[in-house]
C-alpha cells in the first residue's frame, strides 16, 4: 500500500471553508439561530484522517430537544410554511438549491474534514443534495388529492396533507446527503427537527442557516446536535414529534421503532445491508471487477449498499479474484483532501476497531485472507482493503454488516444456488447482478429479495427513483414519488348535498 505523507495540522481548505471553520460555533439551530446547549456542554469533533480535534459541537440533551420540537410545532401550527402558497414554497426550495450550489466548496470541505470522505466522493454527495433539492422543489404544486365516486346525496374529496413535526435522524457516512431527508419533509409542508450524527455535526448547522437565507421561515427547520443516547432517544419518545425518519444500523432502528411505539409515531427506517454482488460466468470481467471493488472500497466500505458479499460462479472464480486483488493491492490510502487518495479513513477509532474484530473473526472461522487485513499507518483511522476467499455464507463475516473495506468471496455453481445464497441473510437492501444474459437478468431481479437490484452496474442513485429495503433493512421509501406518501397523510371530507 502507498503511504501518504501529510502535515496533520495543515488542511487545504477553500477560503470559505477556512473562514467557516475558524468562526463557526457548531451549535443547535433553533428558530433560525445558532445557539449553544442549555447545559453549556460540548463535545469534540475529530478529523478521521489524523485523529485530531478540529472543532467542538453542542452536546444536546432532552431540554434542547424540547426547545427544538416546540419551535417546530409553533411553526407548523401557525402555518408559516405549510399554508404558504405552493408556488412560493417551490421558489424558496429552489433558492435553497442555488445556495447549496453556491456553497458547494464549503460543503465539500466539511464532508472531508469531519466525515473523512474523499473529496471526489464528497463532490458527488453535494451534487446529489443539489439534485434532490431541485427534484423536491417541484413537488409542492404536485401533491394532489382525489374525488372518489360516492352516492349522489354526498360529495367527498380527499386531500393529502403534511404530518406535522418530523424528526429526521441521519448517519455520518454521507454528511451532505442529510439535505435529502430534510427537503423530502419540507416539500410536503412539514416542520423538521434534524439530528445529525455526533461524528459529523458541521453540515447540519450550515443547512439550517441556508434554509433561513433561502426564505424558509425560522422554526420550520431546527437542528439538535448530540448523541443518539441523549438527543436521539429524546426525539424518538417525544410526544410532540409526529414522524421519525431514521437512517442507520438495524440495531438502532429496532430501538427507535420500540421507543416510538407508545406514542404511535409514524416511522420510516432505512437500515443496514449485506448486499450480494453476483457475478455469473458470462459476465464481462473488467467492468464487473471494477464494480465489485468500488462497491466495497467506495466510502471505505462505510456504505449501507456495499456489495460486501461477492458471489462468483465457479468457472470464473479464480480469474475474477485475481483481477480484483490485482487492481486493489496498490490503491493509494490517504486523506480525503489529497487528490491521489483512492481509499480514505474510517470515521472513528471505534469503527476501526470494529473492522479489525471482524477481520479476526473471519480468520478464526477459516476464511482465507488474500488481501489486506490490517490497520494502515499510525496516524488517523485507516484500514487496508481486505479480501477473504473460501467464505461460507453462514460465517459471521458473510452475515453481519461490517461497515468497512472488507469483501467476502463466496463461490457458487448454479443460478438457483446463487439466489439461495443471496437471500439467506437477514438484510434486503440491495443486490447486484453481472451477466450478459438478458433473460437471466430478469430472473435474478424477480428472485432476489431486496429493495434495489442493479444489473451490470452498481450503486446508481437518482432522486426520481425510490430507495429502501426489506427484511432487517427497514421499511418505507425515500426518494421518488413513493417518498411523498411517507411524509403526508390523507384526509377525507364528506359533505351532504341538498336536493
Amino acid at each position: 500500500m502507498t503511504s501518504m505523507l501529510v502535515d496533520p495540522l495543515h488542511y487545504p481548505l477553500s477560503e470559505e471553508g477556512a473562514r467557516y471553520l475558524a468562526s463557526a460555533t457548531f451549535g443547535h439551530v433553533i428558530e433560525g439561530k445558532v445557539v449553544p446547549s442549555i447545559s453549556g456542554e460540548t463535545f469534540a469533533v475529530h478529523d478521521p484522517a489524523t485523529g485530531l480535534q478540529v472543532a467542538r459541537a453542542a452536546a444536546g440533551g432532552p431540554e434542547d430537544v424540547d426547545a427544538a420540537v416546540a419551535s417546530a410545532r409553533r411553526a407548523f401550527d401557525d402555518g408559516r410554511w405549510r399554508f404558504l402558497a405552493p408556488l412560493e414554497q417551490e421558489r424558496r426550495l429552489r433558492r435553497l438549491s442555488a445556495l447549496l450550489t453556491e456553497h458547494a466548496a464549503l460543503l465539500t470541505d466539511l464532508d472531508v474534514l469531519d466525515g473523512g470522505v474523499l473529496k471526489m466522493y464528497s463532490r458527488f454527495l453535494v451534487q446529489f443534495a443539489v439534485d434532490a433539492t431541485d427534484y423536491y422543489a417541484g413537488w409542492p404544486t404536485k401533491i394532489a388529492g382525489t374525488i372518489p365516486r360516492v352516492p349522489r346525496d354526498v360529495a367527498v374529496y380527499a386531500t393529502r396533507e403534511p404530518l406535522g413535526v418530523c424528526a429526521v435522524i441521519v448517519p455520518w457516512n454521507a454528511p451532505s446527503a442529510i439535505v435529502v431527508g430534510v427537503v423530502m419533509a419540507l416539500a410536503c409542508g412539514n416542520s423538521v427537527v434534524l439530528k445529525p450524527a455526533e461524528q459529523t455535526p458541521m453540515t447540519a448547522v450550515l443547512l439550517g442557516q441556508l434554509c433561513v437565507e433561502a426564505g424558509i421561515p425560522p422554526g420550520v427547520l431546527n437542528v439538535v446536535q448530540g448523541t443518539g443516547e441523549s438527543a436521539g432517544a429524546a426525539l424518538a419518545t417525544h410526544p410532540g414529534v409526529d414522524k421519525i425518519s431514521f437512517t442507520g444500523s438495524a440495531e438502532t432502528g429496532r430501538i427507535i421503532q420500540a421507543a416510538a411505539a407508545p406514542t404511535l409515531k409514524r416511522v420510516t427506517l432505512e437500515l443496514g445491508g449485506k448486499s450480494p454482488f453476483i457475478v455469473f460466468a458470462d459476465a464481462e470481467v473488467e467492468p464487473a471487477a471494477m464494480g465489485a471493488m468500488y462497491s466495497v472500497w467506495g466510502g471505505s466500505g462505510q456504505v449501507c449498499t456495499a456489495g460486501s458479499r461477492l458471489l462468483v460462479q465457479r468457472p470464473l472464480h479464480d480469474a475474477f479474484i485475481d483481477a480484483v486483488v490485482g487492481a486493489s493491492k496498490d490503491l493509494t490510502i490517504g486523506p480525503g483532501f489529497d487528490p491521489s487518495s483512492q481509499l480514505g479513513p474510517l470515521i472513528s477509532e471505534a469503527q476501526l476497531e470494529r473492522v479489525q474484530r471482524y477481520v479476526a473473526l473471519g480468520v478464526a472461522e477459516g476464511a482465507q485472507l488474500v488481501l489486506g487485513g490490517s490497520r494502515h499507518g499510525d496516524i488517523g483511522w485507516f484500514h487496508e482493503p481486505t479480501v477473504f476467499t473460501g467464505v461460507r455464507n453462514e460465517m459471521t463475516i458473510a452475515q453481519e454488516e461490517i461497515f468497512g473495506p472488507v469483501m467476502s468471496v463466496i463461490p457458487f455453481d448454479t443460478e438457483e444456488e446463487a439466489y439461495e445464497i443471496a437471500n439467506a441473510v437477514e438484510f434486503g437492501l440491495a443486490a447486484g447482478v453481472w451477466t450478459t444474459d438478458l433473460a437471466r437478468a430478469h430472473r435474478a431481479s424477480r428472485a432476489l429479495h431486496a429493495g434495489t437490484v442493479w444489473v451490470n452496474t452498481y450503486q446508481e442513485v437518482n432522486p426520481t427513483v425510490s430507495y429502501g429495503g426489506v427484511k432487517q433493512s427497514g421499511y418505507g421509501r425515500t426518494l421518488g414519488e413513493e417518498s411523498i406518501g411517507e411524509f403526508t397523510t390523507v384526509k377525507s371530507t364528506w359533505m351532504k348535498v341538498s336536493r
